[in-house]
């Protein structure tokens, strides 16, 4: 069964990878003109991000759009298991109710400018993390928290 969601995740990964590529190549979207090199997500302008760097992004399908999703492959690297217990430890100390879970899909992109957006986050290093219809690679458990509360990390 293990096997069965690491390859239905390589492979949903691999199919975002091909429209973000399709996207680049056909010239619609300017990958350079959105990506922070810095976090891995965001806009040029930062004009929709919020104080915390969280994006808004298209929910994987079957998530509900309020809530914080701690997005983590199984199996992952040690340093991203150890940030993302770190993440969820936090989380729980601080009052903060979490989904967490190892599987994400999109099967109702809209735009290729959809695709950009969610392949750029979902790239980004693990875990990922959705908070009220946003999303950042990475983010601090700070950070996770002052989003949730509509504050500034501090």
């Amino acid at each position: 069964m293990n096997a069965v969601k690491v390859c239905a995740g390589a492979l949903l990964l691999l199919a975002g990878v091909g429209v973000w590529k399709t996207c680049i190549d056909s010239g619609r979207v300017d990958p350079k003109s959105w990506i922070d090199e810095r976090t891995g997500a965001g806009g040029a302008d930062g004009s929709d991000e919020s104080a915390q760097g969280f994006r808004p992004i298209p929910m994987p399908d079957g998530v509900p759009s309020r809530g914080v999703i701690v997005f983590a492959p199984q199996h992952c690297t040690s340093d991203a298991a150890r940030r993302t217990e770190e993440l969820v430890r936090h989380l729980s100390r601080h009052g903060v109710a979490y989904v967490r879970t190892d599987q994400a899909s999109y099967s109702r992109l809209g735009s290729p400018e959809e695709a950009t957006r969610v392949t750029a986050v979902m790239n980004g290093p693990v875990p990922i993390v959705y908070v009220n219809g946003r999303a950042k690679a990475n983010p601090t458990p700070q950070e996770v928290v002052a989003e949730f509360r509509g504050k500034k990390a501090g």
